[in-house]
């Protein structure tokens, strides 16, 4: 998904996407983000300068750790 613009509106519907569906991938200003719940706490943030995947459809660099909620995970971001 490519977002264009952010605002709360958007953030609000990017955390319902990720409180629903525990996972969410999206494209913002040329940066690739991957969120996910993780197993032990909060949610897990990967920030990609590049869209390429591996094989395995995984992005080439990894990211961080977020213990909020599904809308401080989007808003870590920011």
């Amino acid at each position: 998904m490519k977002i264009e613009i952010m605002n709360d509106i958007k953030l609000k519907e990017l955390a319902d996407i990720l409180r629903c569906n525990r996972y969410l991938e999206f494209e913002y200003k040329n940066l690739y983000y991957q969120i996910s719940e993780s197993a032990e706490i909060g949610y897990v943030i990967n920030v990609y300068s590049s869209k390429e995947k591996d094989d395995n459809g995984d992005y080439l660099i990894d990211g961080g750790l977020c213990t909020g909620s599904a809308k401080d995970a989007i808003e870590f971001i920011f």
